[in-house]
This record gives C-alpha cells, structure tokens and sequence, in this order.
C-alpha cells in the first residue's frame, strides 16, 4: 500500500529496468549507492519485487533496525557470507557508500570495506559480479558550494540524515527519480589489471564507483549551486575578459574601473539568478496552466532519458526549436518534473521587463540582447558569462534560430551563442559539451494570429506588461496538445574529430568557423529529423497544396494518407493521436478533431453537394494555417524538389536531377536539408523513395511520370506544397525592376513593393496562394539574390549586381521560376 502510493510514481527507466535485467542474468548484481538513506533502501527493495529483479538479499552499511521488516536480508556478518548467501537465495547486494553523520553536511566514508570480499568472489567465483552505481533522486536542489547550517545539523542533499531523507522524499516523491549508471564488470577489470592485489584492486573500483556517483549526480542537479553574486565575481576575474576591458579602456581613453563598473552592470543585467523556491511556486502554477490550455505534453521519455544520460559525460546544452513564448516554460517544466534541475535558459533582452524579467530570472534565463553591435564591453561580458557556464559545467538552453519562427518552419541556425560555447571549449573552459537537438512542437500555437498579421508586413509589437495582461484572453482557449521530441545527442569533440580536428590543440580562425557553421547545421537537421508530425499539420498541407477552390473529402483523405506513408518511410515521429485514427476528414478521429478545430477558428468552411463535402481555405486565413503546414515542410522537401524538377520536363536523369538543383540552391535559405551527404546521394535516394510509391518510373537513364491513375495527381500535390515559397520567389525575381528604376531602395522597400507586387499580382489571378505575400519568405528571398549577386548592398542601400545587369538577365529568372509554376 505504501509503494503503490507514494513508489508507483518514481520515474524508472524502461531502459534501466532492460539493463538491470541483462545484467542479473550474466551474474551476480551488487547496486551500489551513495550515502545511507533508509527510503532508498526501501525504494530499492520494492522496485526489485515490483519489477520481478531479484530482491535485495546482502545489504552493507546501514542501521540494523532498517532492515528488520525485510528478514531475508543479510545484513550482519563476514561480508563474503553476505554475498553468498545473497547469490545462492537468487538475490541481489546493496552497498551504500558514505555514511551520514551530526554535524557533517557531506557524510563520512563507510569504514567496513566490502569490495575485497567482492574482488575475491568475481576471481573464484563462477558467475561474473557486478557493481552498479545507481541514484534514487527525491531532492529538488543541488547541494550548496557552502552548506548551510541546516545542512550541517540535519545533512545536506549529499548525505541527507533521516528526517531530512523522510520529509524531502514526501514533499517530492511526485518527481522522484531512479538512475542506473555505468557497471562495472568487476571481472573484467580484474582481467585488464592482473598486477594487482586484490586490496588495489577494491581501492581502484571504490574510487570508480564514487566518479560514477557523482557524474549522475552531476547529470541530474549540474553544479553545486553558487550565490549569483559570487558567479559575477568569478567571472569578472576572468583574465581574457579583464584583458578585453583593458585594452578597450586603453583605445577609447577611459579609466579601467570606470570600464570593469560597466561590465558588473552588464552582467546584473545578463545573469540568471535561479531559485529553487520560485521553481517549486511556478511548477504547480504551471500545471495549472498547461492543463487548462492544452490536452496533453507528450514526451520523447526514452530521448530525455538518452541526452540526461549523456549529462554524466559532460554539460548538455539544450538546442530547442523555437515556434512560440511557451518554448521558455515547457522544457523546464518538463525537467523540473521528473526531479532533474533545470538548465539555464538564453532569452532575448526584450522579455526582462518587469514583472516578468525577475520571474523568469528566478527560474533560470539569463538575458541578451538581440545585437551586441556598437557595444564591445557587452559583447565581452556576455562572451565572459557563458565562458564561465561552461567552466562550472552548468547546464544550459538556448534557441539556435535565434527568434521564434512565424511561418512554422524551422530558420536557419545564428550561429552565436553556437561560437562562444565553441570557443569556451576551444579555450580550455572543458574538455567537452554535448548538445541535444530538441524539437517542440504545437497542434495551435498562441501567438498563430498576430504572426500572419506580422507576415502581411505589420510590425512586432514588443512584449510589455499590457502583452502580459492579455494573458486571460489565452486561459480561455484550448491548443491541442505539445510534442517533445529529442534527437541524438552530439558531442562536440566528436564532430571535431570528425572533421580531423585533434581536441586540445590549435585550429585556425577558418577551421573554428566551418566547426562552428558545421555544428549550427547538425543541430538543425536534428531537431528537423524529429520534428513531430500533427494531425494540424497533415490537414492544413493538404488543403493548402490545392490550386482549385475547394478540395473533396476524398482528395483530402488520400493526400493525407500520402503524407503519413511519407512520415512512416522517413521514420518521423507522428502524433500519438494518429496511431490508429483514419485518415478520412469526416470519421472520427484525430483528423476530424483538426478539420473541425479549422473550421471553428474561422480558417475553413465546409459545402456540402450531391451527398460529397468539400472543405474550402479562407483567402484570408492561408497565412494562418500555412504555419501549420509549413511544420512538414522538411520532411517532404526532398520529395517536393523532385516533383517540380520532374513536371517541369520529363527526361534524362540529368536534366531532372538539374532542375532540382537549381530548386534546391533556390531555397537554400528555408529548408533544413540533411547533413553529411552530397545532392547527388540525396536526389538518387528521393527518386528511389518515389520509384517505390509507385509515383516516378526510372528507364535507363530516363525519368518520368509513372502510368499508374494516381501518380501525377500525387506528384502535383507534392510538387504543390512548395508553389507559395516559388511565388514569393518570382514576387522577388519581379521586384528587381524596381531597383533598376531606383525605387527600391533598400531591403524594407523592396519587401514592401514586393508585397505590394504580390498583392496586385494575387487579385488579378496570375498568382494563387495568398500566403506567398509572407514578409519572412521574401525577405530570405531579397537573401537568395544578394548571394546570387542579383543585388548588391553598400551602405543598406540595394543596387543591381552584376547578374541582373541587364533586363534579360532579371527577366530570364522570373521566367525560370514560372516554369515551375505552370507545370505543377
């Protein structure tokens, strides 16, 4: 009764609970933790029955009446007894390896020495014996640098005495946790140390097994937690940043300490100060929240599990994508909830105004400001602060597209904070980071409505306390469900071997930067590779590729089946609302859910004729519903590029792969394409996948439009979901007139002629999708041209480049991009 209350809800592993099991079946099993708790034993004791592992049956180093309900157990005795009456009843060793003590915040180390005993067994015995360091987490902070006088009377979170173990554990038991580290086979290290006695033999494995302690323990709580004042003066002693100030205050003539005041300033104003106390307010304010807006937070358990374990190698730095302001609450929560600390969270300057600033300050952000430009003190300060994170392995989190994505797609990567958490390392800050691509992604987000006003060229509005206010009008609508989805975790020193760097020596400004770009691109091709797929999704991707008025229930249903056998094919993530669920928009299920949640926000309406529905987009929401659409956009790119290069003139192989080359340099700038593989691969892999959908026949070195009924309405469609990204690109091909006739002078000029362009454009029917007029997608386009030299910009001002010199010249790309659009 007491395990099923307060033990059920301890966050075990399924891989945990696989690698005790393998392990129990090689050989003898000794868990081993840290210091003496009286709830861990017991926790450990239930877990092992609950889960049909061998019971606890030796224990050393606890107090005898601990263990009187539990008679079977060993607790008295010569150790090797112990073990082998432990190992002959098929059961299983406890070993804790500090004891806690009056007046000592740490503990003290046991003085009883099992692992001579242990060594001896694993040397004579016939099964292998193996020693594995676990962590039953039930605190909710780390310890302190200096502890506390509470700490020293009743222990501190390393060594907690009994009552502080028994009430922490009761206040926390919800976000309890249970960790297994690396084993090890003792045999095997007796094997690869045969000089050894077994007394070196003991001392070596205790050392080991109390690294291995602490590295989870690490993983989980980061750091011990120092004052945030004194994490500014540690960093203001920083000698390359006390370099930095020198020289500046030298060139510009200012007095040193007027210069150092200035970087104390900065640093206030950038520095997280976490609180384990606001954490513990916010969480169930949260809860809260979540659960009234939202239907559920689905997690990638086995992916946190995978990157937390990494946590013990070396820092992570969470890499999450970035769509809406709840980005900032839900990785946190999520952590915070299953008993790890959270990291420290990268914010944009704009969101530390009051009261939200300090608020978020106490739950881990630190701030920066969008530019750093003009401001050299900042920028080293800034540069400084994260150099000492990574110095004291704090955990950290921070958006790599910089902003929030209004089209719903991922951006590419800003490369900053990616370059100063390099060079930290380069510098000697670590030996190592480990970064863990993240994706977060919504049914609805909040802020859907104001990002296609902003897409239509209206400004940001910038976040203050009457943004904050509005919050009730959020309380009362509901946004579907969250997916939290995390890809491989990558370290930093192996991408740099990788690329035949050697860690610890010196790379040239050339190298660091092609690390630093490589790794901004893994990173996003990570989170693009895990995005989750969503019922909104599938839905809005089908009824926006359509050039015709309205789209049949039919067509609808067999479009978004296309799309999960894509999805399926690539291994993506699909929503868990969709396992099972029909495809048909008007079956119950999760599609339905979506059509319906469309059509009630105003995006969709629904005619009915002859018996057969027929869903139609409002003209003026396509915006809107194209951020849902745009999520899958990586996904099916490669497809997509195909399709149009194939439509455009069926034929030689070469001619086709060259059309989507040019696609592909084209829209360089708005898709996630994969890493670590050349075009060549990439194309012959996507005309494979298309061979085997039955959509492309491939004769010799032919490609063409497979004869099957369905092949060319679903390459159309394919070919279709990247007509709005080809209009806005031809709006922008148009628009080179303008600079050539001196009107468009400048980036916002031209995006607002193009808009302008686009809209005549729109309303005389020689373009189709109203979301092509997106400001974001024809301001990476004015990006295309600069770098294909169409345009040219000195001083903010836009002139022709000599690629479009010469009215042929402009005309000839129009007319490149429009043959794509007549095709598909």
């Amino acid at each position: 009764m007491l395990g099923a209350r307060y033990f059920d809800g301890v966050h075990f592993p399924p891989e945990a609970e696989g690698e005790l099991r393998t392990l129990h079946d090689q050989g003898f099993v000794v868990h081993v933790m840290r210091s003496t708790a009286w709830i861990n034993f017991l926790y450990l004791a239930w877990a092992m029955v609950r889960r049909a592992l061998p019971p606890v049956r030796a224990v050393v180093n606890l107090r005898p009446w601990f263990t009187r309900p539990f008679r079977k157990t060993a607790q008295r005795g010569d150790f090797d007894v112990r073990f082998t009456y432990a190992r002959r009843h098929g059961g299983s060793g406890l070993i804790f390896l500090k004891k806690t003590a009056l007046m000592s915040a740490s503990g003290k180390d046991i003085e009883e020495n099992p692992f001579p005993a242990l060594v001896n067994m694993a040397r004579k015995g016939d099964r292998n014996v193996f020693l594995v360091p676990e962590l039953f987490v039930w605190e909710k902070r780390t310890a302190r640098i200096k502890p506390g006088i509470m700490d020293i009377i009743f222990g501190s979170p390393e060594a907690p005495g009994f009552l502080h173990s028994m009430v922490a554990f009761f206040r926390n038991y919800r976000r309890a946790q249970f960790r297994v580290g690396e084993p090890i086979d003792l045999r095997r290290f007796i094997e690869d140390n045969p000089q050894d006695s077994d007394e070196v033999i003991a001392r070596k494995v205790r050392s080991i097994l109390h690294h291995h302690l602490a590295r989870e323990t690490r993983a989980v709580f980061g750091p011990p937690s120092k004052p945030p004042d004194r994490l500014m003066d540690e960093t203001m002693r920083d000698r390359q940043l006390r370099r930095a100030l020198d020289a500046h205050a030298a060139t510009v003539g200012r007095r040193p300490e007027s210069v150092y005041r200035e970087a104390r300033r900065n640093l206030a104003a950038i520095a997280a100060r976490p609180s384990p106390t606001t954490l513990a307010f916010a969480s169930p304010l949260l809860d809260w929240v979540f659960q009234r807006i939202y239907d559920g937070i689905e997690v990638d358990e086995a992916g946190l599990h995978r990157a937390l374990k990494m946590a013990g190698r070396a820092p992570i730095v969470l890499c999450p994508s970035h769509k809406s302001h709840v980005d900032y609450l839900v990785m946190s929560w999520v952590l915070w909830n299953r008993g790890y600390a959270v990291p420290l969270v990268a914010a944009g300057a704009n969101l530390s105004f009051f009261p939200l600033g300090p608020f978020l300050r106490r739950c881990g952000a630190f701030f920066l400001r969008r530019s750093f430009k003009g401001d050299p003190i900042y920028a080293e300060s800034f540069q400084a602060y994260v150099r000492k994170l990574v110095l004291d392995g704090v955990h950290q989190e921070f958006f790599p597209e910089g902003g929030r994505s209004r089209t719903g797609k991922l951006l590419p990567p800003k490369l900053g904070m990616f370059t100063w958490q390099v060079e930290a390392v380069l510098e000697g800050a670590r030996n190592d980071l480990i970064f863990v691509p993240v994706s977060i992604d919504y049914e609805k987000v909040v802020e859907s409505g104001s990002y296609s006003k902003e897409l239509a060229g209206g400004e940001k509005k910038p976040e203050d306390i009457k943004a904050l206010l509005s919050t009730p009008k959020v309380l009362t609508a509901r946004y579907g469900r969250i997916h939290l989805t995390f890809d491989e975790p990558l370290s930093l020193v192996d991408l740099m071997k990788s690329r035949g760097l050697t860690p610890g020596e010196p790379v040239t400004d050339e190298q660091k930067k092609g690390l630093v770009r490589a790794l901004g691109n893994r990173v996003m091709y990570g989170i693009s590779k895990v995005s989750t797929v969503t019922p909104h999704a599938l839905v809005s991707a089908a009824l926006l590729a359509h050039r015709r008025r309205g789209i049949t229930q039919r067509e609808l249903g067999d479009r978004i089946t296309l799309l999960r056998r894509i999805a399926e094919e690539e291994r993506t993530p699909l929503s868990k609302t969709l396992e099972n669920a029909p495809s048909d928009p008007e079956t119950l299920g999760a599609i339905r859910d979506a059509l319906q949640t469309f059509r009630a926000d105003g995006m969709i309406r629904t005619q009915q004729a002859r018996g057969e529905f027929i869903y139609q987009p409002e003209d003026e929401r396509r915006a809107e519903l194209s951020f849902y659409k745009n999520t899958l956009m990586n996904l099916v790119t490669p497809r997509s590029l195909v399709a149009n290069a194939l439509l455009a003139g069926a034929g030689p192989y070469e001619g086709v792969k060259a059309r989507a080359l040019f696609l592909s340099r084209l829209f360089k700038v708005e898709f996630i394409y994969r890493v670590g593989l050349t075009f060549d691969t990439i194309f012959a892999e996507t005309v494979e996948a298309l061979v085997r959908m039955g959509l492309v026949l491939r004769s010799d070195d032919t490609l063409q439009v497979a004869p099957e009924p369905h092949a060319r309405p679903s390459l159309e469609f394919l070919a279709d979901l990247m007509r709005d990204y080809l209009e806005a690109y031809l709006l922008a091909a148009m628009t080179l007139g303008d600079v050539a006739e001196g009107t468009a002078t400048d980036r916002k000029t031209f995006v607002k002629l193009a808009m302008e362009t686009g809209r005549a454009e729109f309303h005389a029917g020689r373009i189709g999708a109203a979301e092509s007029l997106a400001k974001t997608t024809l301001e990476n386009a004015v990006a295309y041209l600069l770098d294909q030299k169409y345009l040219v910009e000195e001083d903010k001002k836009l002139k022709l480049g000599p690629a479009a010199s010469e009215p042929l010249a402009r005309a000839q790309l129009a007319d490149e991009i429009r043959l794509y659009l007549r095709s598909a």
